[in-house]
């Protein structure tokens, strides 16, 4: 017979058991605590910015965006140009007693050079009541005559748009954007022909490819001495090897896509003998470098008479 082992002691056993319940137990009613402490913390934070961010918008309102002391009471305009300073306060959209300080400049200036006419906008204020706006106007030395359709009326009609150095299309200017007295007769500049109609969009700049160096020897007609002597009436754009144009006198001219300085000295030089001798020119080609080809009108005319000098464009003050 084997030997019978001893029982054990249920009782030790079932105390081990409650022991780790109670530690477990505890262990949870901590955690609980803390994570109630943790919300109660977080939502008390909470509730405190919440009331903080209310009291900074009030006393903003109260004491800033609604305080007669920061009205706009006076707008200045700092520039010289064709523009009414009425009219351009009405671009703004900004009125008088409004609150300065809560003008969005940046928009300001964004609707204002949303205008062709428009390059640059300059918007500051002035503590505590002033709005100083700066306007750098357009000036056109070009135009374009495009021809605009109407479907609905079935109407057709020739548009002259204008260009500046940069290539901006400019829109006709409305007798009500023009201070009184200005001239709004752009009729002397040269016209730029032989481009796609499609890619004439007032604010958009030109991109056809020798509508450049059109501009550039535009530039350099307009620097040099035989610009008070001959009207540049056209300049055609489209044959990629040179630039064409026509002298409102009926001389045709070629000239070559670089060096224009010296291509306007040439002509000033040639017409000169052209003059002295009585004749005219009835086609001139400025790109060749030597021996400048020409072909003179048939029969000789007088020596003309003096013609008076042309008003150059005069370029616009922007302070």
């Amino acid at each position: 017979m084997w030997p019978k082992r001893k029982a054990k002691n249920r009782r030790h056993e079932r105390e081990n058991v409650l022991e780790v319940r109670m530690r477990s137990r505890d262990a949870r009613q901590w955690r609980v605590r803390m994570l109630t402490a943790a919300i109660g913390t977080l939502g008390g934070t909470a509730v405190m910015a919440l009331l903080v961010w209310h009291a900074y918008q009030w006393a903003l309102r109260r004491f800033v965006y609604q305080n007669q002391a920061y009205a706009v009471r006076r707008i200045e305009f700092r520039h010289d140009g064709r523009l009414r300073s009425d009219q351009v306060r009405r671009w703004t959209g900004v009125e008088l007693g409004q609150n300065l300080l809560a003008l969005d400049l940046e928009q300001i200036r964004h609707d204002l050079e949303l205008n062709p006419w428009i390059e640059r906008a300059d918007v500051e204020t002035i503590r505590p009541d002033r709005l100083r706006l700066g306007i750098r106007e357009r000036e056109p030395v070009a135009q374009v005559v495009v021809w605009r359709l109407d479907p609905a009326d079935r109407r057709a009609w020739a548009e002259t748009n204008y260009v500046d150095a940069q290539g901006v299309v400019l829109p006709p200017l409305r007798a009500e954007w023009v201070r009184p007295g200005e001239d709004l007769d752009f009729s002397h500049l040269p016209r730029l022909v032989g481009l796609d109609p499609t890619d004439v969009v007032p604010g958009e700049a030109l991109r056809f490819r020798g509508v450049r160096q059109a501009l550039d020897l535009i530039r350099a007609y307009e620097s040099s001495t035989v610009y008070s002597r001959l009207d540049l009436e056209w300049i055609d754009v489209a044959d990629p090897g040179a630039l064409r144009g026509l002298v409102k006198q009926g001389t045709q001219l070629v000239f070559g896509r670089e060096d224009y300085a010296r291509q306007m000295r040439r002509w000033r030089s040639i017409q000169d003998y052209a003059d002295s001798q009585g004749r005219s020119l009835d086609w001139l080609d400025l790109s060749v470098t030597n021996n400048v080809p020409a072909r003179w009108r048939e029969g000789t005319n007088p020596p003309p008479a003096a013609v008076p000098a042309k008003t150059k464009r005069t370029p616009r003050r922007h302070v």
